[in-house]
């Protein structure tokens, strides 16, 4: 029998045994012992930065990939252990270290100084920064979740699942029903169909966690929906138009029938910093 395939060449029957594999994990991490959801964040944000450093590279944006892991790496404990300030702290101190190494590696190259090189090296500074508060500064406000001492993996099991059906919905309902493109000049295979599917699937994963698991009403629930969803768009948009100025479908080939870490984690981004907000703003 011949593998049923996904748009653009990916294959659906490997994508969906990856992200069943990938879903069993995450539960294992978050309801048998919560702690284990660092490690899988520490993973997920250091192949992320390798990917991303070294996709800005193709272009000629120059982010020191190794260093780059190394604070992605850091900031996930720093934050589960020492809260918002710690966060911030170790964030800034990354893009500063990130900033040093670059000036040491010119330095090291012995270029010679003009407006060319000066311009090139504040763009790379700027890739630098890009790239902590875009990956693991966002995702560690899932930390900040996890640290909750009563329901914090509650607040990471609802606002994942809920991302993780929205991405889902909006694929595969895409891709059977979907007719009319949403944003062909970005993303041309997201349709308004899978856009309704995720907004359905969606509203009722964060209405029945906000309800059942979090102890919150019925219309916090809605706003946790309405921010979750529109954080996953956007983040999953956002990515589209990176890969699409960098000239590239996918970050990497890790993951069969998904592409790269980064391919599963753009939509969970933006998305941990609305459920944190929410999870201040209504629950303290």
């Amino acid at each position: 029998m011949s593998e049923v395939s996904a748009p653009a060449g990916r294959s659906l029957s490997k994508s969906v045994a990856v992200g069943l594999l990938l879903a069993a994990i995450f539960l294992t991490s978050i309801l048998v012992y919560k702690e284990l959801f660092i490690l899988m964040a520490i993973a997920g944000t250091a192949i992320g930065a390798w990917e991303l450093s070294t996709a800005l590279r193709t272009k000629g944006w120059y982010v020191p990939r190794v260093p780059a892991v190394v604070g992605s790496v850091i900031i996930m404990p720093a934050t589960y252990l020492g809260g918002p300030v710690v966060q911030w702290l170790v964030s800034l101190g990354i893009v500063a270290a990130l900033i040093l190494w670059r000036t040491a590696h010119l330095l090291w190259e012995r270029r010679k100084a003009n407006f060319q090189t000066f311009v090139r090296t504040v763009r790379d500074f700027g890739a630098a920064a890009f790239l902590v508060i875009y990956l693991p500064l966002s995702l560690s406000f899932s930390m900040l979740m996890l640290r909750r001492p009563d329901d914090g993996q509650y607040w990471v099991l609802a606002f994942v699942t809920t991302v993780a059906l929205i991405d889902s919905a909006g694929y595969l309902f895409g891709r059977v029903f979907g007719k009319h493109k949403l944003a062909p000049g970005v993303s041309p295979k997201k349709t308004w169909e899978g856009l309704v599917a995720s907004i359905a699937f969606g509203t009722a994963s964060a209405v029945m966690f906000t309800i059942f698991l979090l102890d919150g009403p019925f219309w916090v629930g809605l706003i946790l929906a309405a921010g979750i969803i529109l954080a996953a768009v956007f983040g999953d948009l956002a990515e589209s138009l990176i890969k699409r100025d960098l000239g590239m479908k996918d970050m990497s080939k890790l993951l069969p029938g998904h592409g790269g870490m980064m391919d599963r984690l753009d939509s969970m981004l933006p998305s941990a910093l609305m459920a944190y907000l929410v999870m201040v703003v209504f629950f303290g």
